[in-house]
């Protein structure tokens, strides 16, 4: 069930991707590539614009044997903002979802504030498959049975009578078989 989710989420994204003008979400091939043009371009005597473009606007994160692609800082005490690509991308989402306990669009909005390419309209759409959230969301129509009083000006002039249908007990358990000790 949850890979399905995962692959209409991925699904999705990749159609918002295509429609969309500007390249935030990538894919986990664009995103190694970007990372290995940025090790060409960095090393590179005579540079093209595309590789002044992508030192000013990304640097690669090495955390142990992993790179990571984030955003370039002005200097190193600027908080760190990283990219991720469309197939970590769900699981980035429902860790923070999880994290804020089932929390609403704003509250991840606030914790996902350090990924720079997932946005509002990718944690709509993770919210839109979450089976707690629609639970949490859907709300009663009835609250309960409201009773109105009968008003007279006699007294014993009307009266109420309640029903009490008990086919649906089984047989020997309804209230007229109980003995009374």
């Amino acid at each position: 069930m949850a890979c399905s989710q995962e692959e209409n989420f991925y699904e999705k994204v990749m159609l918002k991707k295509n429609s969309d003008s500007k390249p935030l979400i990538l894919s986990k091939i664009e995103y190694y590539n970007l990372i290995e043009e940025l090790r060409v371009a960095s090393s590179a005597k005579n540079k093209s614009n595309r590789q002044y473009y992508i030192l000013g606007r990304y640097e690669v994160l090495q955390c142990g044997g992993v790179e990571r692609l984030i955003e370039n800082r002005k200097d190193e005490t600027q908080e760190l903002v990283y990219f991720v690509h469309v197939e970590d991308m769900f699981e980035t989402i429902k860790r923070a979802h999880i994290a804020t306990g089932h929390g609403g669009r704003d509250k991840m909005v606030k914790v996902l504030s350090k990924y720079a390419n997932i946005t509002r309209d990718t944690i709509e759409l993770f919210k839109s498959w979450c089976v707690q959230c629609q639970k949490k969301r859907k709300r009663c129509a009835t609250k309960g049975v409201t009773v109105k009083p009968i008003l007279s000006k006699d007294y014993g002039s009307r009266s109420q009578v309640d029903l009490v249908d008990l086919q649906s007990c089984a047989k020997g358990n309804g209230p007229e078989h109980q003995l009374v000790s």
